[in-house]
């Protein structure tokens, strides 16, 4: 587990500074952001892994409100964005092709175990024969762990990018959960989900807040990846849903996972 001791805080925060800088410059000019390029892997395992170090408060508020950095803070999380899709485009292909398809030889895939363990947690008590994931790309790890975790619950994923549907169809079907996932390429704003559904909004979800709009009228929940402290630089702050639900639990920021996850039912009072 990481942790600020890996070096003394002025050298972390500097180290960090210029992690975080080098990763917006390499980003920003680099065409190829996938893991075919790598000086972009390099580049970004090393942001990871800095910024895993620089989760307590003190050193990610110094690094949150850096002047130096309020360009990195601004661009930096859609360039990092830009090139998760591809990793996941580029690893689905990867899978895809190999006689047998492990998805456990993903880089983050203990991560992403991680993260679907925690967010079981924030719902153990509620059942839901839906589990709906907007935003899901072309490797929806949480889908299929989902799948495999929760039998008999059926599990929507949802992205508008073609190219990535197809890729998360094939890979469904290699990896045998194509029956318990169905993949929908639409806009998530078009998505009506069923009576006592689980809706997660990804992390790189676009037009969340309207999201948020079409939902309150429906009788569901909702898990919220969101991002906080340095992880910041990785993904933009998530816009949260001002009326319509109310938050009822939340993951730790842990250094084993870069999301937090917030688990929000609808609330009756304002539906009323």
């Amino acid at each position: 587990m990481a942790d600020d001791h890996w070096m003394p805080h002025a050298e972390l925060k500097a180290h960090a500074v210029e992690t975080i800088r080098r990763s917006y410059s390499l980003l920003s000019t680099e065409q190829d952001l996938s893991p075919a390029n790598p000086r972009v892997n390099a580049q970004l395992t090393e942001l990871v892994r800095t910024l895993a170090h620089c989760q307590s408060a003190g050193i990610s508020n110094d690094l949150l409100n850096a002047p130096a950095l309020a360009t990195e803070l601004e661009y930096l999380p859609a360039l990092c964005g830009a090139a998760e899709c591809e990793m996941e485009k580029y690893w689905a292909r990867h899978l895809i092709s190999c006689d047998v398809c492990d998805v456990t030889k993903f880089w983050y895939y203990p991560e992403y175990q991680e993260l679907c363990r925690a967010e079981k947690e924030l719902f153990e008590t509620r059942r839901f024969e839906t589990i709906s994931f907007l935003g899901s790309g072309a490797l929806p790890l949480t889908a299929f762990l989902l799948a495999r975790h929760l039998p008999g619950v059926k599990v929507t994923c949802v992205d508008f990018d073609a190219e990535a549907c197809d890729l998360a169809r094939r890979l469904s079907r290699k990896i045998g959960v194509a029956n318990d996932v169905d993949i929908r390429c639409m806009d998530a704003l078009q998505y009506v989900p069923c009576d006592n559904e689980l809706v997660i909004c990804a992390s790189l979800l676009q037009g969340r807040e309207e999201v948020y709009r079409q939902l309150r009228s429906r009788n569901c929940a909702m898990i919220v990846r969101d991002s906080e402290g340095a992880y910041q630089f990785l993904y933009k702050a998530a816009e949260l849903p001002e009326e319509g639900f109310r938050q009822v639990a939340k993951t730790a920021v842990d250094p084993r996972r870069i999301n937090t996850s917030r688990y929000y039912e609808r609330d009756a009072h304002a539906a009323a």
